[in-house]
């Protein structure tokens, strides 16, 4: 019994002392003269226990930045080695962001490195960059002391939260350029502002506030592995819509029959709930789609004068709010079909309800997307006004606006 017990109990003969990792939490990879250029921001232990980190009262960075450039990921992660003391650590990576040139030349190779192996995980947010990647994990996101997981959370966020520009993981972004309509989209960041503090300076959180910040600015989009073009975050709102990514999101539109000469006549609404159906019609030879878009919400601001109690007058809101959102789609469909490419997907419900249609036209679905019709249904409904039937005007406002 104590020989089997002894052979049973072996112990962790290939364990990795946590001293001896470096953990990682946002990588780049960028084209440099035909080379892959990796940029690792790992976390530094030292500078996280309480009192040393680079937030208030602290000195240090909590990460660390450095590249390497070789002809390959493999061996540009092999040489990491060379000038880091601590073996590099993957499963905590929390976001990836790719180069401008890297995403033009093509992100095959990228995607093929993070499904294929064990370390690198396949559920990783991917981000594009202006110009290097390198760049841009190089810059903090005040006040939090990990740039890595700061960008993840402002990704999560989007995603939840407004549908702008919503976020895309790996394995996303893998299973949308490989479907039908060979298409995705990708966020980009940028650092905005000028003089701004890099992750050197050790005095940036000494400050109330920086210069220069990392923020979402439009969407990257894909043809296959290769960026082929953006589009501005009103046209990806729009996408949004098209697509069914529009969790919680908020709408401003001008108040039904505004009063004369008052140029502060915008309401807002915010959607608690939306949902859209995609279904193509075949019409002879080609196809149109229809979407039918349903959502409901309250009224967060208001600054119409009418009495919100009155059916007629919310019915009124229901229309103009209908109004932006037929916009946005209408805004969002151009632009698809400016880049010539299916990034609602089309292609695939048109190949689900109607296999053989699609064997016929799938060499020449470009063509059949250009020419496609929309057929766009919406229905809006506010569930709650608020805690006022009317706008709040301060006493002898009305009178003042009239008088200007």
């Amino acid at each position: 019994m104590i020989i089997i017990m002894c052979m049973v109990l072996t112990g962790c003969w290939n364990r990795t002392e946590l001293n001896e990792i470096g953990i990682t939490s946002a990588t780049g990879y960028d084209r440099v003269d035909g080379n892959w250029l990796i940029t690792f921001q790992v976390i530094v232990p030292s500078a996280m226990a309480v009192g040393t980190t680079g937030g208030p009262g602290g000195s240090g960075s909590a990460v660390h930045v450095f590249s390497t450039k070789e002809k390959t990921i493999q061996q540009a992660l092999n040489k990491s080695n060379l000038e880091n003391a601590r073996t590099l650590y993957f499963s905590h990576n929390n976001v990836l962001v790719i180069g401008r040139e890297a995403a033009e030349e093509g992100i095959s190779q990228i995607i093929d490195l993070y499904l294929r192996t064990a370390e690198a995980r396949e559920s990783i947010y991917v981000l594009l960059a202006p110009g290097r990647a390198s760049d841009v994990m190089k810059d903090l996101i005040p006040p939090e002391s990990l740039p890595g997981v700061a960008l993840a959370q402002i990704l999560k966020k989007e995603g939840s939260m407004s549908g702008f520009l919503p976020p895309i993981k790996m394995f996303e972004l893998a299973k949308q350029i490989s479907s039908d309509s060979k298409s995705a989209g990708v966020p980009e960041i940028v650092v905005v502002g000028d003089g701004g503090e890099s992750l050197e300076s050790l005095d940036v959180f000494k400050k109330t506030s920086t210069t220069e910040k990392l923020k979402l600015s439009r969407l990257g989009v894909f043809q296959g592995d290769r960026l082929i073009g953006w589009m501005s975050w009103q046209e990806s709102y729009g996408l949004s819509w098209i697509t069914d990514k529009i969790n919680m999101s908020s709408i401003s539109f001008r108040c039904p029959n505004p009063e004369s000469g008052s140029t502060h006549n915008y309401s807002s609404f915010r959607i608690t709930t939306a949902k859209t159906r995609v279904n193509p019609i075949k019409e002879g030879n080609h196809f149109k789609m229809q979407l039918k878009v349903k959502l409901r919400g309250i009224l967060i601001e208001s600054t119409c004068r009418a009495d919100l109690a009155d059916p007629k007058v919310t019915g009124e809101m229901e229309k103009a709010i209908v109004k932006e959102i037929h916009d946005y789609i209408n805004l969002g469909w151009r632009a698809v079909q400016r880049l010539h490419t299916d990034l609602p997907g089309f292609a695939g419900y048109v190949h689900r309800k109607y296999p053989k249609d699609w064997n016929e036209m799938k060499s020449n679905w470009d063509e059949e997307l250009a020419e496609m019709k929309l057929d766009v249904q919406v229905k809006a409904t506010i569930n709650h006004p608020g805690f006022l039937s009317k706008a709040f005007v301060e006493p002898g406002r009305k009178g003042r606006e009239e008088n200007e």
